[in-house]
This record gives C-alpha cells, sequence and structure tokens, in this order.
C-alpha cells in the first residue's frame, strides 16, 4: 500500500459471498454444524468459523455475525455453495431458513478507514470481527488487507446509496494491489494456503475452533491432535530483502534452513513485489519451527534461504500471519 492514509475501496469486486441464516432453531442448528461457539457471538462481536468434513478438513472458512433475528456467514464464492449446500441438506424440521441474496459485501481499507468508518456511524473497537449494527448495514472490524479495514454487510434494499459513499471515500484497489495487501497482512486463501484436505491449525485458524462445545464434524480429529500431537505444517509470513527488477520467488518454491540442512523445510504459497523486495506466505514443517523458537541463536534461526546456492540467493526472515487471539479452552 503506497501512501499511509490512502483508503481503498474493493470496486465492482463481489468475490464474497453472503449467507443469511434465519429462523427460531437458527442459532441451535449453527451451534451443532460449525465449529465456532455460538455462545460467544452477540451483536457487537462475531467469530471465524469452518465447516469441516469428518477428518477435520476444512469445506469452509467464514465470519459468522449477528444480524436482527439470523446470522450472516460471510464467506468466497466457491466455498459459499459447499456451505450452503451442506446447511440446507440437513435442516429437517428445525426452523432455519438460509438465503444468498439479502445483502452485499463492501470493503474499505487502508491507513485512514477507520476515520472514514466512523462517519458511517461505526462505534465499536478494533477487536477482530467487532461490529456496529445501523439500519442499513453491519459494519466489521475486518481486516482483509494490509494494515487494517472494514467490511460493510449491506442490506440489497440500501445497497445502491451505500455503495456510492463508499466509493466517494478512498480509490478502486486493484486485484494486484489487494493481493499484495493480503500477503502482507498474513491472511490465508483458499486455493493458495488452504485446499481440501487443510486442518484449521496449519493455516492460523485457531480461533475458528472451539472444543469446549457439544459435537460437530471435525471436532474429534482436531481435539486429539491438539491433546496429543500436532499438524505437520503451518503457516509464516517472510520478508525478502532484494531488488524487484530481478529473478524473485514464485508460488511452489522451495525453502531451505539457513543451516545448511539437506531437505528443503517448505514452500511458498503466495508472493508479491514490494517497494524493498518481495512478502510472502509459506506452508513450513512444524518440526522446523519448533526447532527455530526453541534454538538459542534466535536472528538466524528465525530465516529461511530461497534459491539456495543460486542467483540470486535471497535470505527471508519469518513473522506470523495474522490471527486473533484463540479461543480460550
Amino acid at each position: 500500500m503506497n501512501s499511509e492514509s490512502t483508503v481503498y475501496h474493493q470496486g465492482a469486486d463481489r468475490s464474497l459471498v453472503i449467507l443469511y441464516v434465519h429462523g427460531s432453531d437458527s442459532r441451535d442448528y449453527l451451534q451443532r454444524m460449525v465449529s465456532c461457539d455460538l455462545a460467544r457471538i452477540s451483536p457487537e462481536q462475531g467469530s471465524r468459523g469452518t465447516l469441516l468434513d469428518g477428518k477435520g478438513r476444512i469445506q469452509a472458512v467464514f465470519d459468522l455475525l449477528q444480524w436482527n433475528d439470523g446470522f450472516l456467514l460471510v464467506t468466497g464464492e466457491q466455498e459459499s455453495t459447499a456451505l450452503k449446500s451442506r446447511l440446507e441438506s440437513l435442516v429437517i424440521l428445525e426452523d432455519v431458513e438460509i438465503e444468498t441474496d439479502s445483502h452485499i459485501w463492501l470493503h474499505l481499507h487502508g491507513a485512514g478507514a477507520p476515520e472514514r468508518l466512523r462517519e458511517l456511524g461505526y462505534t465499536g473497537t478494533d477487536a477482530f470481527l467487532a461490529t456496529t449494527p445501523t439500519d442499513a448495514a453491519l459494519l466489521v472490524f475486518r481486516p482483509r488487507f494490509h494494515p487494517r479495514g472494514y467490511d460493510l454487510l449491506v442490506a440489497v434494499d440500501h445497497a445502491e446509496a451505500l455503495a456510492s459513499s463508499v466509493a466517494e471515500m478512498g480509490e478502486v484497489a486493484t486485484e494486484a494491489l489487494r493481493e499484495q495487501g493480503r500477503i502482507l497482512l498474513g491472511m490465508p486463501k483458499s486455493g493458495a494456503e488452504m485446499g481440501d484436505r487443510t486442518l484449521p491449525p496449519e493455516v492460523g485458524l485457531g480461533d475458528a475452533v472451539a472444543y469446549d462445545k457439544g459435537c460437530y464434524a471435525g471436532q474429534e480429529v482436531l481435539a486429539r491432535i491438539r491433546t496429543y500431537g500436532h499438524v505437520n505444517r503451518e503457516i509464516r509470513c517472510l520478508d525478502f530483502m532484494a531488488e524487484t527488477d530481478s529473478t524473485g520467488p514464485a508460488v511452489g518454491d522451495d525453502l531451505w534452513p539457513v543451516d545448511g540442512g539437506d531437505k528443503p523445510i517448505g514452500k511458498i504459497t503466495s508472493v508479491t513485489p514490494t517497494p524493498t523486495g518481495w512478502a510472502a506466505i509459506a506452508s513450513l514443517r512444524y518440526k522446523f519451527l519448533q526447532e527455530a523458537e526453541a534454538s538459542d541463536a534466535a536472528e538466524a534461526s528465525q530465516k529461511v534461504v530461497w534459491n539456495r546456492g543460486g542467483d540470486p540467493e535471497l535470505i527471508g526472515a519469518l513473522k506470523p500471519v495474522y490471527s486473533p487471539q484463540p479461543q480460550e479452552s
């Protein structure tokens, strides 16, 4: 992001879909279906959640927010199909309805976004997924791109007017700028960091999983991993200092330890040029990360090598991905 004060909006991008789940049984029904704990969700605070298969693998990731007499689930376009189908298929006698055309998604991000959102009536804190309901929309503190951002989940009958107001508040963020912002923030994406075999702890989604509520698909597997073991990989952000007009890292490239180990310890899953080099997200072996954290040579251990022995050979510094405070159990 080039300017510290610039505010961006997503323009014509409508890649996120909003499912509106409502009815007198909607809270209890969702509590049995998804990984987050609805007891922690209120009109002022939402949560990330996942829909899992029986092996604990992610089928969909979403934000779950309370809205009037129901809940809004904000998810990716591809994931929305699986999410809606699964939720609908298991409704039997419950009073639950699921709509996908009641709200649209708008977004403002950039260092100047908080001031703009307060002009629209946002009174919440900068706690992840803190919300402010208004007559026209649900305003949500929801970083998606560096450095911070806000979702506006707008009822369709108010969408045109609010979209026009948002457009006047900032510049359109191009797809490349949004992708750069996502990587700098350290936010995992389906098709990049997440696939059909991914477990929530592998991609910084610990806050989306509640271990202390009633059973749901995948809970037993994740509970065993948490109690008796660990996942094999986790994602981290990487910062490479380099001239960006030279050859740089690419998705799928191997990463190596700085101590000259004989096996790669991870792969790049996302990468973008920056003014000072390259930023990336990588999936790294859990064992390497544990040894790095325990090492006395802290600075050296928190780095990896790209293109080892090549020209250029780059050293990348590890940083945590974006993740709010995990739920207590």
